[in-house]
């Protein structure tokens, strides 16, 4: 008798500790899965913060550049905002009129007109 009821304890507390295991898995999974979700957010938005702080670098060395230009030159009416991404350094050696305006021009980082306001607006607050 008594090996029969050591057997039927054994029988019933297999079913149950498969289940239980298996709930145990799910849970852990599933706490798994959150955890990735988080670090996938947060890389998410330390991306969008690196991105806008080399847009915001690369703001600061235009508008540097363009004030030292605007010393040199005595005059600020030839700084004109149209920043064209093609434009590339002209061969001269001491530029001055176009060439120079050019030359200005192949010196600035490219940046989207959209980028800009983002970062005024920010700057501001």
């Amino acid at each position: 008798m008594r090996m029969n009821r050591q057997r039927l304890i054994k029988k019933l507390s297999q079913p149950r500790s498969k289940g239980w295991i298996m709930l145990e898995v799910v849970l852990c999974l599933a706490l798994f899965a959150v955890v990735l979700l988080v670090l996938q957010r947060q890389s998410t938005v330390q991306w969008q913060s690196l991105q806008q702080a080399e847009a915001q670098r690369q703001l600061d060395e235009n508008q540097q550049k363009q004030a030292a230009m605007a010393q040199l030159t005595g005059s600020v009416a030839w700084l004109d905002a149209q920043n064209s991404p093609n434009d590339v350094y002209p061969d001269c050696q001491a530029c001055s009129g176009n060439e120079l305006k050019n030359w200005f021009h192949a010196s600035q980082h490219s940046l989207s007109e959209s980028t800009v306001l983002t970062l005024n607006e920010e700057g501001s607050r």
